[in-house]
């Protein structure tokens, strides 16, 4: 064999070696390559699907204490005519609660005990404060007419309070909570408003108009036994003066036309 044939063997064989290593290497190389992606993101897949379950478990207990509150809320008795029982225990404390205060309301040292009919009287201004004179006006009204007229049975606490307004309409349920019928036979309650403007025929005066809204209440029978309303005029040369001159016209014709029970 000559040596240039022997040349081309050695270099034919240099490079099958070289491609089947090359092969070899990127075989092994592939490996090693699967082999760290498996290592590296089978521990991080296993807490992201660790988490979702995680998170998606949380949800669901979320989800199922919000059914159970749900179905808790709408416990509904067919005889409250859908009210829960719940309301229903809030209300009746409510309802507890505004029947002890109502004491608070009456002034009770006024007493129930004279041996003619007794006539509470309590009317109220514009602004919603009691107006003790007008009040002691129609108190005085009653006492002239053999009966027994007083105010301040109720305190200006309750006037504010929507309870007032209940009972002016009469409401049964108001005066029973007030236990009226321990101070007084009737209730004589009321509003007064005053209108007063220039006057038209002589310059320098004032006409003023003052209006009255009464509820004369039985508390026996816990209703009102009759209500009416009316209104008087005055003039005078001042605003006081009008006011003053309406006021006793008003509390004349209360006298005259509406003292009788």
């Amino acid at each position: 064999m000559s040596d240039e044939l022997l040349i081309k063997l050695l270099s034919i064989k240099e490079n099958y070696m070289n491609k089947e290593d090359a092969l070899k290497i990127a075989i092994i190389s592939g490996l090693i390559v699967a082999a760290i992606t498996i290592f590296v993101y089978t521990p991080l897949s296993e807490k992201i699907f660790k988490r979702d379950s995680s998170v998606k478990i949380i949800a669901e207990e979320n989800e199922n204490i919000a059914n159970e509150t749900n179905e808790q809320n709408v416990i509904v008795d067919k005889k409250t005519n859908g009210v829960t029982r719940e309301n229903i225990s809030n209300k009746g404390v409510d309802n507890q609660m505004q029947s002890e205060n109502f004491s608070s309301y009456i002034n009770t040292s006024i007493t129930n005990s004279s041996g003619k009919t007794n006539i509470a009287i309590t009317v109220v201004d514009e602004n919603g404060n009691i107006s003790s004179s007008i009040s002691s006006s129609i108190a005085n009204v009653y006492n002239q007419t053999n009966n027994t007229g007083n105010t301040g049975l109720l305190k200006s606490s309750f006037i504010h309070q929507s309870g007032f307004q209940e009972l002016l309409e009469g409401n049964s349920e108001i005066i029973e909570k007030l236990k009226l019928n321990n101070y007084a036979d009737y209730i004589a309650i009321g509003r007064i408003r005053y209108l007063i403007r220039k006057g038209i025929l002589a310059d320098g005066t004032f006409v003023c108009t003052a209006s009255i809204t009464m509820s004369i209440i039985s508390t026996s029978q816990k209703s009102i036994a009759k209500s009416f309303s009316f209104s008087e005029k005055g003039n005078g040369a001042t605003e006081i003066q009008a006011q003053e001159a309406a006021t006793e016209k008003l509390i004349n014709k209360y006298y005259n036309e509406y003292s009788s029970l």
